[in-house]
């Protein structure tokens, strides 16, 4: 080894190359070589060099985690490569840990969708009690990695991803296995031959919950000091403890999307109980206003948002239903990313399958109307006969009943009819999470973004447990239009102490020939109140 210069170093046959050189493998024995100060930290690891189970010899660390260490291993008689992780030694001790492991092992060995990190084997080593889990030895980097040198990936890009990490969950909710930890730390972008872009791989279902065979988790748990989940991507339901189903990975996999269109999580603080608070009761920002350069359609951010919703009900029924949606939003990507390198602020306009039939059916009547009454007048101006004159000869021309005289004027030149545009408009209100109702069907909760026609009319009505109701008229509603809800009125009971008022006169009326049923109307019941939020301690 030269002195001063800094080295690559080989684990297997200690081989030392310099580290300017481009081989990152050892052209020996083909080992992945590591930096100086790895190596020395791994020749203080006993495990380097050992067989566990007699089949599995360790030859390199790869990595240090909160329940353990992954090496590079071979596994004997198959002349295969391995990632091995041995859970840590002070850990075995703890019954939870180990059968959290156990629970790992078993949750991971029945995945086998290929974007999902194999598993092979897993056991323990009856000489040391090492417990360990043998699994595909993966070449490329984690999506943090990723993250942290370009800060946002290509929305095509990101949407793909997201596409494979919810196939990889598909397979996993169909077997009743919950993730309940999606992060970047947790997303591998794999380079596999054959493939001329990453694969994605989901890792670590280390505290993946077998939800059909366990209970509810009544509390958070901790792993190796840590909280049971990684906040920033906690569901709501999660954040409180409560029992969780296959959706509450879908809102984990929603703010992920979030991050790699925007460039940070939707929720950020140094307070991790504040966080995940955060995921209780604050509703996100919109995406389009977060990243504002970047190419997000209305069809996109209406996606994460839904995927994003505090109520379960209201996300996505499953991981194939949110791929679907993702994939049927692709074509407005394009256009968006077109109009933005053109130098063109897209105008996003929703499809027609989209579009509540009432209103489009008006709309469209509206402008038949204004058509006819616009030909209508410029045919007159044209012929200089009166307006309606002119119009009654339009009409029979129509019916066909009588041949129109020819014209002693040249006719008219072509109406150019102007395309109707949209305008995109978020309404939120003060305070936050109140339904949005719109034509008798509740759309979202605010802020609740949407698309407004040129020549729309319609309102929405905006509901909260424990405050008077509000409309919005779409047509004058601002591109943020915050609405703020009024607590209702308390009617104080009145004390057994309080004098009765006394009766007001009244004067009977005249009697008619035929005498007026009195008819008494009752006022609809008041809904319930509740707090919209429950309480986060």
């Amino acid at each position: 080894m030269l002195p001063g210069l800094p080295m690559r170093i080989c684990p297997t046959c200690k081989s030392a190359y310099p580290t300017r050189g481009t081989q990152s493998t050892c052209p020996r024995d083909g080992t992945p070589l590591v930096d100086a100060a790895q190596f020395a930290a791994e020749r203080s690891d006993p495990l380097i060099g050992a067989t566990l189970a007699g089949r599995f010899r360790i030859v390199a660390r790869v990595g240090t985690g909160g329940m353990g260490t992954v090496y590079r291993a071979e596994q004997a008689g198959l002349s295969r490569q391995v990632a091995l992780k041995v859970l840590k030694r002070e850990l075995v001790i703890e019954r939870e840990t180990v059968a959290r492991f156990h629970r790992e092992a078993k949750a991971m060995s029945m995945l086998l969708h290929p974007n999902t990190v194999r598993v092979f084997d897993f056991g323990e080593d009856p000489a040391t009690g090492h417990l360990f889990l043998a699994m595909e030895l993966l070449e490329g980097e984690l999506l943090t990695a990723r993250l942290d040198r370009e800060g946002v990936l290509d929305v095509r890009e990101a949407i793909s991803f997201v596409q494979e990490i919810l196939r990889s969950l598909h397979e996993a909710h169909s077997k009743g296995i919950v993730h309940r930890d999606l992060k970047p730390d947790n997303i591998f972008l794999a380079r596999i031959e054959g493939h001329a872009i990453p694969v994605v791989k989901v890792l670590d279902f280390g505290i993946a919950k077998v939800w059909r065979e366990e209970g509810k988790i009544d509390q958070l748990e901790t792993q190796a000091g840590t909280v049971f989940g990684t906040p920033r991507y906690m569901s709501p339901e999660q954040a409180q403890g409560k029992a969780l189903d296959p959706r509450s990975d879908l809102y984990s996999v929603g703010v992920l999307l979030f991050q790699l269109l925007t460039g940070r999580p939707p929720f950020v603080d140094e307070d991790a109980v504040v966080v995940m608070a955060k995921h209780i009761r604050d509703r996100p920002e919109s995406p389009r206003r977060a990243a504002p350069d970047r190419p997000i359609p209305s069809s996109l951010e209406r996606v994460v948002l839904r995927a994003m919703e505090k109520d379960p009900e209201d996300r996505y029924a499953s991981a194939d239903e949110f791929e679907r949606a993702l994939g049927a939003v692709l074509a407005d990507v394009d256009a968006a990313k077109a109009a933005l390198e053109s130098g063109r602020r897209p105008m996003f306009v929703p499809r027609v399958a989209d579009l509540p039939r009432v209103p489009l059916a008006i709309g469209a009547g509206v402008v038949a109307v204004a058509m006819v009454v616009a030909v209508v007048m410029v045919a007159s101006a044209g012929s200089g006969a009166p307006p309606i004159e002119r119009a009654t000869e339009l009409a029979v021309i129509e019916t066909g009943t009588v041949e129109p005289a020819a014209p002693s004027t040249p006719p008219p030149a072509a109406i150019a009819v102007t395309p109707t545009t949209t305008r995109h408009v978020v309404v939120d209100s003060e305070p936050p999470g109140a339904e949005v109702w719109r034509d008798g069907s509740r759309v979202g909760t605010t802020p609740h973004a949407l698309d407004v026609g040129a020549s729309e009319h319609g309102t929405l009505e905006l509901r909260l447990d424990g405050h008077e109701s509000a409309t919005v008229e779409l047509a004058s509603a601002a591109s943020t239009q915050t609405v703020t809800l009024v607590p209702q009125r308390r009617v104080a009971r009145r004390s057994g102490s309080e004098r009765p008022r006394a009766p007001r006169e009244t004067v009977d009326p005249e009697p008619t020939t035929t005498p007026a049923t009195s008819t008494t109307v009752s006022a609809p019941p008041p809904r319930p109140q509740r707090d919209p939020y429950e309480r986060f301690d």
